[in-house]
């Protein structure tokens, strides 16, 4: 019994090593972090990402109005650079863009995407440094095909210049925030409504089903034509019985009866004590002498 309590806490305490890296990295690196990847298509830069609390890969373009993109890439940060940006708000993760302006010029960024919603908004650093995010005072507009576009301007050496210096490049460090609360609500009441919605469907199409099977089976059951023949056959069968007068009824009873009763007589066994006569037993005599003859296998005399 020791050694089978022995195998047990051995097997339970090697559970643990056994099991898969991505319940490991749950307690730890972020398993649902986008890994964008970047494109050029006509002279814009295209990101193309699994977000969070999705499973099919999204596209956001990158465009700047007044300057040139240099580069657009994915900005990483360490958990204790910003305590106060909670990873679940920002889905879609965040971007560096760095371009070329002219030097103390502005330029207009934007991001469009089919992925964003109205209540989508950029944030990013509000002071060099990137010590207090907030919004960035991104405008929302709607293009075709249900694509969200959200702008904002970007002035070289101003407060979301990353440098901090006007020098002609800007560098711009910001993340498309949702509210994750906001998604996981609205998707709980989607799901959770959804169910009875499919629910009420099926009991309305059982409802209606059965009220047809029930129509088929009642016409089956009185059908017009075969309730005309039965009248019909009745009526005929007692006009038949209507000609047939009282004495014709009674011979006819009286040979029924006779009938059965004679072939019962007929077919009685006759009486044990009843004798046969000389003349039926000579004939049995020599029946049985002709017959003899032919069944004597022993050849007796």
């Amino acid at each position: 019994m020791k050694l089978r309590h022995f195998s047990i806490w051995l097997l339970v305490a090697f559970l643990p090593a056994c099991a898969p890296a991505t319940l490991w990295a749950a307690f730890g690196e972020d398993i649902e972090k986008p890994k964008p990847e970047f494109t050029r298509e006509d002279g814009d830069w295209v990101a193309r990402f699994v977000p969070r609390g999705k499973s099919n890969a999204i596209r956001v373009r990158f465009q700047l109005d007044g300057g040139q993109i240099r580069e657009a890439a994915a900005m990483e940060f360490a958990p204790a650079e910003q305590p106060d940006v909670d990873n679940k708000n920002f889905r879609s993760d965040f971007f560096k863009v760095r371009a070329d302006v002219p030097t103390g010029g502005e330029a207009a960024l934007s991001l469009s995407s089919d992925y964003f919603t109205s209540a989508t908004e950029l944030w990013g650093p509000q002071t060099t440094g990137g010590a207090q995010w907030g919004s960035m005072g991104a405008v929302t507009a709607d293009r075709a095909d249900l694509v969200k576009m959200l702008t904002v301007t970007i002035k070289d050496g101003g407060p979301l210049d990353a440098d901090g210096q006007a020098d002609g490049r800007i560098l711009v460090i910001f993340g498309p925030r949702d509210s994750f609360w906001g998604y996981a609500l609205g998707t709980l009441f989607i799901r959770f409504f959804g169910i009875f919605l499919v629910l009420a469907i099926l009991m309305m199409g059982m409802n209606f089903s059965g009220w047809v099977f029930r129509r088929i089976d009642r016409g089956k059951e009185t059908s017009p034509a075969s309730g005309v023949g039965a009248v019909d056959h009745t009526e005929a069968i007692v006009a038949e019985t209507a000609g047939v007068s009282a004495e014709t009824a009674a011979a006819i009873a009286v040979a029924l009866h006779l009938h059965a009763t004679g072939s019962a007589a007929v077919n009685t066994p006759q009486s044990p004590q009843q004798s046969a006569s000389p003349w039926s037993l000579d004939g049995r005599a020599r029946l049985m002498g002709d017959r003899l003859p032919v069944f004597d296998r022993l050849k007796r005399k």
